[in-house]
């Protein structure tokens, strides 16, 4: 009787679905942001799913199969989910009555305002800070573009994030945009080479976006420095093609593109059902957690003895229990003094840094190894799989299920 229940109300769903009005919804993005920005469309998908109600156009690249179909000022309909647009269009767009949400932090600084859906960047600054932070590192480096408010969002939430320590900042701007086509490689390479070659080391780096970390690894192999060892660095937007095919494997902060596209198509839903919004409302969505590689592995900190204390506990703790004692033993060194030199040196216990490798060891298998979680316990030596869940519970205040469907859709 329940299951009769369900299925009357789940077609009572799609019937009014069904017989809602359709909007037309067009989808604007630059070529340039297919790396990441297409996670958008995972959370339009999502939209479709729950209530069916836009009929989307997007200007697919299809290499000349597909005849052209701009997003531009002259397009005609509904609603439109814009990265970026220009002042001409936002007041053509408003001259017709069509609903705008714009899911980029940048705008004109003239024309129509419309709401948006964005990155929480100073979170994201935050995130980078605590993160470089973990890894002993007291001098820093930010590559930002002023021009861009994103850039600056990012650099107030990093400020604060060094802030809880005593640290130093050093602020290079490379201001690309501004540069002409024809040269604008040559000199962002000549800004970032005379820069990075005066940072102390050892040293951390987080650069506004993906390609500007790809072109501070570049220069950092130009001026002879060594990533991670002496600088590591750190990007945004978790890139598939920027961040696995440089050398060393660039760390970033991934863009929760699902979700901004959920909540993007949400907002355009409500704003096309009538809903009044202002212009300047802004929904700030939290970023995903950082996606670690080698480009800020391995630091040389000023203490040898730690220093080789975190390689062994890279090479260890991720695939299975190990022991401050043996740890101690290992470098030589009492366990209290080698829990006084951890602190002096990164701030937190030599146990710590052992559960901070396991648990992101234990992160990564649950978003990139679709095993079970028994198989996942035995590969990361917990005894079993009750205590991986207890292990992950107590540090990520959620379950491993909670974790690997929120970025993949799926349960354990």
């Amino acid at each position: 009787m329940g299951k009769q229940i369900n299925r009357n109300k789940e077609r009572a769903v799609h019937q009014t679905a069904a017989s809602a009005r359709r909007f037309r919804v067009g989808i604007r993005m630059p070529d340039w942001t297919i790396g990441f920005a297409t996670r958008l469309f995972e959370g339009l998908a999502d939209h479709q799913r729950r209530h069916g109600v836009f009929e989307l156009h997007f200007d697919q690249p299809s290499g000349g199969d597909l005849p052209p179909a701009p997003v531009d000022e002259s397009w005609e309909g509904d609603g439109l989910l814009v990265f970026r647009h220009t002042a001409e269009e936002a007041r053509a767009w408003k001259r017709r009555g069509i609903q705008v949400v714009n899911l980029s932090s940048e705008f004109p600084a003239s024309g129509p305002r419309f709401p948006q859906v964005t990155v929480d960047n100073e979170e994201v600054g935050r995130m980078a800070a605590g993160h470089l932070l973990s890894l002993g590192l007291r001098d820093f480096a930010f590559v930002e573009e002023p021009a861009r408010r994103y850039s600056a969002e990012r650099l107030a939430g990093f400020q604060e994030g060094i802030a809880t320590v005593d640290s130093r900042l050093t602020l290079i701007e490379v201001p690309a945009s501004s540069f002409p086509a024809s040269s604008r490689a040559s000199r962002i390479a000549r800004i970032l080479e005379s820069a990075l070659a005066r940072l102390p080391k050892p040293c951390g780096i987080f650069c506004k976006d993906d390609i500007a970390a790809v072109l501070a690894l570049r220069a950092l192999s130009a001026v002879g420095r060594s990533c991670p060892d002496d600088v590591a660095v750190l990007g945004f937007s978790d890139d598939l093609v920027f961040c696995h095919m440089t050398t060393p494997g660039l760390s970033s902060i991934p863009f929760p593109g699902r979700e901004i596209g959920l909540a993007g198509a949400d907002l355009l839903h409500r704003m096309l059902s009538g809903e009044s919004v202002p212009k300047e409302h802004r929904v700030r969505i939290a970023p995903l957690p950082l996606a670690c590689r080698d480009s800020t592995g391995q630091v040389l900190l000023d203490d040898a003895v730690v220093t080789s204390a975190l390689r062994l506990i890279r090479e260890h703790a991720a695939t299975g229990p190990y022991a401050v004692e043996d740890l101690a033993k290992q470098v030589g060194v009492s366990r209290e003094l080698l829990r006084q030199r951890f602190h002096q040196t990164i701030g937190r216990s030599p146990k710590q840094e052992v559960d901070r490798v396991r648990m992101r060891a234990l992160c990564d298998g649950l978003r990139f190894d679709y095993t079970s979680l028994d198989k996942l316990a035995e590969n990361l030596g917990f005894p079993g799989s009750d205590e991986l869940c207890r292990f992950f519970r107590r540090r990520q205040g959620m379950t491993p299920g909670e974790y690997r469907r929120h970025w993949t859709g799926s349960g354990v």
